[in-house]
């Protein structure tokens, strides 16, 4: 790990270079929560028993705003740096609008002294550069009587949607950037927040440096000066809101976004090969991984399209290079010919799916979970497969892992399922565990016993068959999207088509047995099971221990795989409690929907995006099932 600067000694891996091996033997247990926020839940007993010590304690929700362009995202970014040198664990969401340039933009930043890993239901401050985009947030910036606001003297008229009761306070970051000979009215800001925060001058000053590395030394004096004429405005006219108390700084914290993390998880795991197509909100997973997959030997190619993509990661397993792309819900729709291909001919695929507000171009700044059915039931005919979600941003690093390692093992496709919130989120949080998956393939034994031939789909009673890769001396094969026998050969056959097809499906079975399909925490005495998936599991734990505060306990359960669908292992957990509450981000309840396909007898709460479900919203809904 590089040093990046002082703080106690606090030392980030900032994803700047790829050092093989960083995530291993880092003295972090096994069992240390992938989540940040989450213990992870193993073996049959599926969750963790006892009550939601995870409420967070003297946390704030800081939010800037802004015109695209006027740097609110650079100054989340940095003050979540230097926050985190202070002692602060943090959450960073960036909110942005449709357009290529110009527009809105802002900066949710949530600090506490413990790990975090969603976000609250309001703001506690706001700090404006800009008024006149802010009511394109109005959904997503929650204000309340309580929240303070601190405008830029310079940000325009405040509208009228503004509470009247709220606090606010006019300071002239404009003037004084200007004063020193800099435009940069953000940066002022940054210093004044910084203060407030604690952070030192050192400390606000190698965020800055980090930020900008590569401007010349004028610039980085200059925009030092700006920060420190902030910190003392905080001096002379502090925000009237108590600032949080930092936790102990800690040198083996990291800090990254959940798409960098499934990158670094990919890699880890093993993958060599990455085909890439940039689509928002998934670009930067690919970004990431074309400056550090030569470093391991692999390489990263730039196709076309997304349907070169797809082929070109498919014909690298085919050769028996762990392999993978990334795309979001248009792409998706795009490669399902092509997963179709992967999942006839056995070949191990990696498609990571941050998804987007859909359909069509839909909302692509914005997160949704909208791809649950394109993911599940998107492939033509009867094509089974394996479908993940990652929970938190953090746990983008583990689910990456198990399924380069599914998707090698089982050799199929494995499609994970993340989303604009947890894969551009920045994070900071402890030092994930070792990396516990490989992509290992089952190898044929070659070359054949004299007078055998190699069978390539030969019926197994895993049903996994042995897989030669080009080279291999007697193990020539065809595989292509036509039926075929045991030995690879194309066939029309009813018994062929009926014996492939079984074998497909009954070699994914042993997932059903997994440790890692869910994660939970159970409460005594609960009657009712808030069930999620992928980015509104954070949000359900906190919606858990604001009900638990009440006096309503509850069972919460976050399903990591969602297919092939662990059925018995989740009737187990429903069957503890008399009611279930399935919770989504999407228009049309799709989870809920799948589940009630099984049997599951279930209330269902569900909206689109792009305004986040939150805690209170939840608390609301399990409140009015408890009381009926």
């Amino acid at each position: 790990m590089a040093s990046c600067g002082s703080g106690g000694g606090i030392k980030f891996y900032e994803f700047l270079q790829f050092v093989p091996g960083l995530s291993q033997g880092n003295g972090v247990a096994a069992d240390n929560c992938y989540s940040a926020w989450i213990s992870p839940v193993r073996g049959k007993a599926a969750v963790t028993t006892g009550p939601n010590s995870r409420h967070l304690q003297d946390d704030i929700t800081i939010a800037f705003t802004g015109s695209g362009g006027s740097g609110v995202i650079a100054v989340g970014e940095m003050l979540l740096r230097a926050a985190a040198r202070v002692g602060f664990y943090g959450l960073l969401r960036k909110s942005y609008g449709p357009q290529i340039r110009g527009g809105e933009s802002a900066a949710i930043l949530r600090l506490a002294p413990q790990p975090v890993a969603g976000f609250a239901d309001g703001i506690d401050l706001l700090v404006v550069l800009d008024w006149s985009h802010f009511s394109r947030f109005g959904d997503e910036l929650i204000l309340g009587t309580d929240t303070c606001i601190i405008e830029d003297a310079a940000a325009g008229v405040r509208p009228l949607t503004v509470p009247a009761a709220v606090s606010i306070l006019t300071l002239d970051f404009t003037g004084l950037a200007g004063t020193l000979g800099s435009a940069h009215n953000n940066i002022a800001a940054l210093g004044y927040c910084g203060a407030w925060l604690g952070c030192s001058a050192e400390q606000l000053v190698a965020s800055l440096n980090h930020r900008l590395q590569r401007q010349d030394s004028a610039t980085l004096k200059l925009a030092a000066q700006v920060a420190q004429a902030g910190m003392g405005l905080a001096a002379e006219h502090p925000p009237p809101l108590a600032a949080p108390q930092p936790g102990r700084p800690e040198a083996t914290r990291w800090l990254a976004t959940g798409n960098q993390l499934a990158a670094l998880g990919a890699l880890e795991a093993g993958i060599r090969f990455v085909a890439a197509y940039p689509i928002t909100p998934a670009s930067d997973v690919l970004e990431w991984l074309a400056t550090h997959i030569d470093k391991t030997g692999g390489r990263l190619v730039q196709a076309e399209d997304e349907l070169a993509a797809v082929n070109m990661a498919i014909g690298a397993g085919y050769g028996g290079v762990p392999a993978m792309t990334a795309t979001s819900g248009p792409g998706l729709a795009l490669m399902a010919e092509a997963m179709g291909l992967a999942v006839a001919s056995e070949t191990p695929l990696v498609v990571l799916n941050v998804m987007r507000g859909g359909p069509s171009t839909g909302i692509p700044t914005k997160s949704e979970q909208g791809d649950f059915n394109l993911a599940v039931y998107g492939l033509h005919g009867d094509a089974p497969h394996v479908v993940l979600s990652a929970l938190s941003p953090a746990d983008c690093h583990f689910t990456l892992g198990w399924a380069t390692a599914i998707a090698s093992h089982y050799q199929t496709l494995a499609v994970v399922l993340s989303d604009q919130l947890l894969g551009q989120s920045m994070q900071v949080l402890p030092a994930p565990p070792a990396m516990p998956f490989q992509a290992r393939l089952d190898r044929a034994a070659l070359p054949p016993v004299d007078g055998e031939h190699y069978l390539r789909y030969l019926d197994t009673g895993s049903g996994i068959s042995p897989m030669a890769v080009p080279g291999d001396p007697g193990a020539m094969y065809t595989a292509d999207g036509l039926e075929h026998s045991i030995g690879a050969t194309p066939s029309a056959g009813a018994g062929d088509h009926q014996q492939q097809l079984s074998k497909r499906q009954r070699k994914l079975m042993g997932l059903m047995q997994s440790e890692h399909w869910a994660e939970g925490v159970e409460q005594p005495e609960a009657r009712l099971l808030i069930l999620g998936w992928g980015s509104c599991y954070p949000v359900a734990l906190e919606a858990q221990s604001c009900l638990e505060a009440a006096g309503v306990p509850v069972n919460v359960l976050g399903v990591r795989l969602l297919a092939p669908l662990p059925w018995e292992a989740l009737q187990a957990q429903c069957a503890k409690v008399s009611q279930v509450l399935v919770i989504e981000q999407n228009h049309q309840g799709q989870f809920a929907r799948y589940l009630r396909g099984f049997g599951l007898q279930c209330h269902a709460y569900h909206r689109p995006g792009p305004r986040l479900l939150t805690a209170l919203e939840i608390q609301q809904q399990v409140e009015a099932l408890v009381d009926a």
